[in-house]
């Protein structure tokens, strides 16, 4: 009798421990996991986790007997119809899951770490469930198909236009050329958003005054070309007004039109009696036109420009300044 009882007890323990590992063992696996860039469910209904930042979910495609943790913590958890859906902080990079039935899946480590508003896809691959005996009563089951339409919609947002600030700029002008090479300051005012219009004034101060004649290119008069002392009067003008193109935070550019004058006068030997004439070939009026661009390096703007009297007469400007507004 004694010799019977340890053979049973014997034979008790062995099948014990052979069918420990089977029900210990994991027996289910990840199947895939995914992003799914064109899924906007995490960006429409955000979760946000403790540090009040917003969440990236991940779809499980699975039962909704398996249980979740991971390091960080899951911010929520909602049993949708054939998937479960974890909201998971920002940085989350593995995650453990766990059944009752089937076992633990420790550390499972994500091939990327969890972005918010970012969806994902997380396939687990279940077990086949065990058939009933055939001793069993057969169990009528009536199914009822349910049709789950999925619409996956797609969020265009548009990024916020950068309103361009007003600006004027106002620099100082020197400015050179034409047929007698005169030399004149200037004042150049740009007020602009992306576009605007400039205003350029240059002048020389001068003023020939009254004249008693006319002479040419080389001074002469009737044919004939008296004795000058060397000495002459200029006046130059011009009044330039147009539009100004902002191209970038650097580059501004403008042209217009407006109207200028220059004069030139000689004066005559007193053995000629004296007097000032007026070089016909140096005077000149009429429209003139501008065309010019301007840098900006912070606050410090540099000019230059190009311009035209006519077509006959040409003249170049540099200028620096400040710029007002942002």
């Amino acid at each position: 009798m004694a010799k019977r009882s340890v053979a049973y007890f014997v034979f008790m323990a062995v099948m014990f421990f052979t069918a420990m590992p089977d029900a210990c063992a994991q027996r289910f696996s990840v199947a895939s996991f995914r992003p799914l860039p064109n899924d906007v469910s995490a960006f429409i209904n955000p979760v946000r986790d403790l540090n009040d930042e917003d969440c990236g979910l991940i779809k499980v495609i699975a039962s909704d007997d398996f249980v979740f943790s991971t390091p960080l913590g899951i911010a929520k958890r909602d049993d949708k119809v054939g998937e479960i859906w974890l909201y998971l902080p920002k940085g989350s990079k593995k995650m453990t899951i766990k059944h009752s039935e089937w076992g633990v899946l420790r550390d499972y480590v994500f091939p990327t770490r969890i972005d918010s508003h970012m969806t994902y896809e997380l396939r687990i691959d279940e077990p086949d469930r065990p058939l009933q005996s055939p001793s069993a009563q057969p169990i009528i089951t009536t199914v009822v198909d349910t049709l789950v339409l999925t619409r996956v919609d797609t969020l265009i947002v548009k990024p916020e236009k950068q309103p361009v600030p007003f600006n004027a700029d106002i620099a100082a002008t020197l400015n050179f050329g034409g047929k007698s090479s005169v030399v004149s300051g200037g004042l150049l005012l740009v007020a602009n958003k992306r576009h605007g219009g400039f205003v350029h004034i240059m002048t020389d101060f001068g003023r020939i005054g009254s004249t008693i004649g006319e002479c040419g290119k080389h001074g002469e008069i009737n044919g004939a070309v008296p004795y000058y002392t060397g000495r002459t009067r200029r006046s130059f003008f011009m009044a330039n007004i147009g539009l100004s193109h902002r191209l970038s935070r650097l580059l501004t550019i403008f042209e217009g039109a407006g109207y200028s004058g220059t004069s030139v006068a000689w004066e005559l030997a007193h053995s000629e009696g004296g007097g000032y004439v007026r070089n016909s070939y140096y005077c000149n009026k009429g429209v003139s036109f501008e065309a010019g661009a301007m840098l900006t390096f912070n606050r410090i703007v540099v000019t230059a420009a190009v311009m035209t009297l006519k077509g006959s007469e040409w003249f170049g400007s540099v200028g620096i300044g400040i710029r007002l507004g942002k």
